[in-house]
């Protein structure tokens, strides 16, 4: 059997969610608050979430009335999601959760809208597989449809960068090593004896408009926080296009 891919690996451990817990549902809210400012959705839209994770995005969504497809390539993230949903307090929500590869999905023109929130994006190694991803969701989306990309910003991030940083979650030491190569940022992850690692190729502003532009989307506005703030290259911890599909 091949070794697992690093992304296989990490986000199937208990421990990613305890690492990301500040990406609470405070946050949630506030990104699906900015959406819902930007773009013109109906009751019944469709919303399709790349890469949702444990679904707070896709959970928060349905809870405003939208019917919303999530998936994940984690089957741990996925089981994580869909028990999200069985403790929601608001029953009968519009929600599917589906396990699938980035790299490889079409839904054929259904949805009015996507997103891919919080760096679910520049695992690969190569920019044609990275910008695959954008292609797949243009042949998901109905034209005219929205899509919305949540990407951190590298300048930024090489001001910032936090070279070491040691936690304890659920009494366990978790030790975080972050630096910066050949244009991945890396993490290695150290809890007891298991080393895990992310690696994100990391993509400028106007990288990531001509990749939308080359896979038929047309960016319409872009932010610095989940806030709505302005762009501003130097300062602003993410980059959130606005992107409508054109072909």
């Amino acid at each position: 059997m091949s070794e697992k891919n690093w992304y296989e690996k990490w986000f199937s451990n208990k421990f990613y969610l305890s690492l990301y817990s500040h990406r609470d549902e405070k946050e949630a809210r506030d990104i699906v608050n900015l959406i819902q400012r930007n773009i013109p959705l109906h009751r019944d839209s469709k919303i399709l979430d790349v890469c949702c994770g444990a679904g707070r995005h896709t959970i928060e969504f349905a809870r405003r009335g939208y019917n919303v497809t999530g998936f994940d390539l984690s089957s741990y993230l996925i089981s994580q999601a869909i028990e999200s949903l069985k403790n929601a307090k608001e029953k009968d929500l519009k929600v599917e959760f589906l396990i699938k590869d980035m790299k490889n999905f079409s839904f054929e023109k259904s949805f009015d809208a996507a997103i891919n929130i919080f760096t679910s994006f520049g695992y690969f190694e190569t920019d044609e597989d990275n910008f695959q991803v954008f292609g797949n969701i243009g042949k998901s989306l109905k034209k005219d449809g929205y899509f919305i990309f949540d990407f951190i910003n590298s300048d930024n991030l090489k001001k910032t960068l936090v070279p070491v940083s040691e936690n304890i979650f659920e009494g366990t030491k978790v030790i975080q090593k972050r630096y910066i190569k050949n244009g991945f940022v890396f993490k290695d992850i150290l809890i007891e004896d298991e080393i895990y690692n992310e690696r994100l190729r990391l993509y400028s502003k106007d990288e990531i408009i001509q990749a939308l532009k080359n896979t038929g989307f047309d960016v319409i506005k872009i932010f610095g926080d989940y806030y709505g703030s302005n762009y501003d290259n130097g300062n602003s911890s993410r980059m959130i296009f606005v992107s409508k599909c054109i072909e």
